[in-house]
């Protein structure tokens, strides 16, 4: 068998020995999408990859996922998900490339949220407050809160309430300045400290997951200790973020090519198989055993698939 026939396998299996319908195989991938798929990657894909999608590009959204659960990811799956991942690189040199169209914005900002607070009932001329924070991103936003004093503790503050409709009206503008300055900054989250006098600080802050999370590669040294990578294609999702998939640049210890586990849940990585089609090998013995573990549709697959190789 080949890998589309131990794929076809793989299915019919499941098929009869599951009350869920199983989705349908889509027709095979375009060939304006493979290119698109080897530009994001910046290299071909494997043989054994080229030949799967030929046969079926993924599954169609209807039905059960083809692998225990987990659906069969298209080439738009793949791309978006190839996106995301290259959103995620931050440039080694941080600068601005138009200071003066970011100094705009950012004073943009500032008026919004300096708008919407309190100020002193005589006249209304006079701020209320010392001094306020706030933080916000593409689709992310924290505060306003308000100091009245200089001695105003965390526990102190005020938080300023916003409408939802409003936040949506200056979201545009952080959203322009983030795309103004991800070519040579690609911030996650600004940071905000704007005074009643008027001056104010601004942060631009990067969430650094790959040193936060505390990420484990099994074998050692086979792959790289990351939260994403945009050489890890997906193959299978579990609809949740996670991925089985083909890893394009092992650690120094792996092989390129080999399967892994990755995702947004997924901080301990296995070497599943060294290809695909010897995954569906490992798969297709363990199905054909008695009381086989793969058919239990409470265990998460990635779990089940760690055991089944230990």
């Amino acid at each position: 068998m080949n890998i589309t026939t131990k794929l076809q396998e793989i299915i019919a299996i499941q098929s009869s020995n599951s009350k869920e319908p199983i989705g349908d195989l889509n027709a095979p991938i375009s060939v304006n999408d493979i290119e698109k798929i080897e530009q994001l990657l910046d290299e071909q894909l494997p043989i054994e990859i080229k030949a799967l999608y030929r046969f079926a590009n993924g599954q169609s959204d209807q039905g059960t996922g083809v692998l225990f659960g987990e659906k069969f990811c298209s080439s738009g799956d793949i791309i978006r998900q190839l996106k995301f991942s290259r959103s995620l690189i931050k440039p080694e040199a941080k600068s601005l490339s138009d200071p003066e169209k970011s100094a705009i914005l950012i004073e943009k900002i500032v008026t919004f949220y300096v708008n919407k607070a309190p100020k002193h009932k005589l006249f209304g001329l006079q701020k209320s407050w010392y001094k306020m924070e706030f933080s916000c991103g593409v689709d992310s936003s924290e505060g306003p809160y308000l100091y009245a004093t200089e001695n105003t503790t965390s526990r102190e503050r005020e938080i300023l309430e916003i409408d939802f409709s409003e936040r949506l009206n200056i979201s545009k503008t952080i959203k322009e300045l983030h795309e103004l300055e991800k070519p040579t900054y690609n911030w996650d989250e600004l940071k905000f400290i704007v005074y009643a006098n008027g001056k104010h600080e601004v942060e631009r802050s990067m969430y650094d997951f790959d040193n936060v999370i505390s990420f484990t590669s099994t074998p050692d040294g086979t792959i790289q200790k990351k939260y994403f990578h945009d050489k890890w294609l997906p193959i299978f999702s579990d609809h949740g973020g996670n991925f089985i998939g083909i890893d394009l640049d092992p650690d120094k210890k792996g092989k390129k090519g080999q399967v892994i586990n990755f995702g947004r849940d997924e901080e301990d990585m296995y070497v599943l198989s060294e290809n695909l089609e010897g995954l569906f090998d490992i798969i297709l013995t363990e199905l054909n055993k008695e009381g086989n573990r793969l058919m239990n549709p409470e265990a998460h697959l990635h779990e089940t698939l760690k055991e089944i190789i230990e």
